[in-house]
C-alpha cells in the first residue's frame, strides 16, 4: 500500500532552464544535471523537489499569516531534536516532453512510447486514463500527438525523421485537454529520444571575475548544463494525517494536500542558480477523480 490518503500528479512546465545538479564531473561538461541511471534520461531527484516545496509553503504561509510551525508538523523536522515523519512524499521528478529545434517551428515537443507507457502507469495510481498505447515509430520515424505538421519529413536538432500516420491521433484529445502549453508534440522512437534528451540540453559558460583585475579569475571557467526551457517534468505527490505527536488540532490528509497544493498552485522554483532565475516552472496538478479536494 502507498503511504498517503490523498494523491496527485503534478506537471512542471519550465519557464527557464533548470539545472539540478549531479556533482563535478571530469568531463566537456563540468556540472552536468541528474539523470536516470537505466536511462539517462533527465530527472530531478525527489529530495530537491521536497525541498523547494517546503521553501515554497513556508515563504507562501508566511506572507498569508499561517501559524510559523505549519511546515514543521507538515514537512517534519529539519533538526534532531524531535523525531517524526511529515506528512507529504513526493516522487522523482521524471521528464514528458522534451523541447527540440525544428524545421517547422521554434522547437517541437518530442516524447517517446516508453515514456508515455510509464507515464500512464502512474497516472493509473490516481484513477486517471492517461495517454493510449500506441506502436511505435520506425527509429528515423515521428508520429504527431498535437499540431499541424504539415510536412512529411521535418528537423529534430540535426536529424531527419519521417512522418507516419497510424492511431495515434487517438491521443490528441488527451494532449489537447491536459498539455495546453504544448503546441507540437510528435511521438518518435526510444532511441532517438534517448539521443535527444542525452545531446540537446543547454551547456553555459560561467565565471568569477576578479574584483581586483576586473578579469576572470583564473580557473574560474566552468561549463554548466540545464534542462531546456519548456521541458515539462512530472512527480507523483502523497499526502497523509499529520503525523506530530501531542498536536491538539491534528492536520488531515486532505488538509495537508489544500494546504500545500494551494500554497504551490501556479510556479514552483526548483534547482541551482536561484539568484539568476533559473529553475522557475509553471505549476499544474492533477487530481484523482474522486478527490475531495486539492488544486487541477
Amino acid at each position: 500500500m502507498i503511504w498517503g490518503e490523498e494523491k496527485r500528479i503534478c506537471l512542471l512546465y519550465a519557464i527557464t532552464p533548470v539545472h539540478v545538479g549531479a556533482g563535478q564531473a571530469l568531463k566537456a561538461v563540468d556540472l552536468p544535471i541528474q539523470r536516470e541511471r537505466h536511462t539517462a534520461w533527465p530527472m530531478v531527484q525527489a529530495s530537491g523537489i521536497k525541498g523547494a516545496i517546503r521553501d515554497w509553503c513556508e515563504n507562501t504561509w508566511q506572507k498569508n499569516g499561517f501559524d510559523k510551525d505549519l511546515a514543521h508538523r507538515i514537512f517534519g523536522p529539519q533538526g534532531e531534536d524531535e523525531h517524526f515523519a511529515g506528512a507529504v512524499t513526493v516522487t522523482d521528478a521524471r521528464i514528458l516532453l522534451f523541447p527540440v529545434r525544428s524545421n517547422v517551428a521554434p522547437f517541437v515537443h518530442v516524447t517517446c512510447p516508453a515514456v508515455l507507457k510509464r507515464f500512464a502507469e502512474e497516472l493509473a495510481l490516481l484513477g486517471q486514463e492517461g495517454p493510449k498505447e500506441i506502436s511505435p515509430p520506425a527509429v528515423e520515424g515521428f508520429i504527431p500527438l498535437k499540431g499541424e505538421f504539415s510536412e512529411e519529413k521535418i528537423l529534430l536538432e540535426d536529424m531527419v525523421v519521417k512522418k507516419e500516420n497510424n492511431s495515434a491521433q487517438k491521443n490528441v484529445s488527451w494532449f489537447n485537454q491536459n498539455i495546453s502549453a504544448a503546441k507540437k508534440i510528435a511521438l518518435v522512437s526510444d532511441e532517438v529520444f534517448g539521443y535527444l534528451v542525452r545531446t540537446a540540453t543547454e551547456v553555459q559558460a560561467h565565471i568569477t571575475i576578479d574584483d581586483a583585475t576586473g578579469t576572470a579569475k583564473e580557473g574560474s571557467l566552468r561549463y554548466q548544463e540545464y534542462l531546456p526551457a519548456d521541458s515539462l517534468l512530472y512527480f507523483l505527490a502523497f499526502f497523509a494525517d499529520e503525523r506530530k505527536p501531542n498536536e491538539k488540532s491534528k492536520l488531515f490528509a486532505n488538509d495537508v494536500a489544500n494546504l500545500v497544493t494551494g500554497a504551490v498552485s501556479t510556479h514552483l522554483q526548483v534547482g541551482g542558480d536561484f539568484t539568476l532565475g533559473k529553475g522557475i516552472c509553471r505549476v499544474s496538478w492533477i487530481a484523482p477523480k474522486a478527490s475531495s479536494g486539492g488544486a487541477s
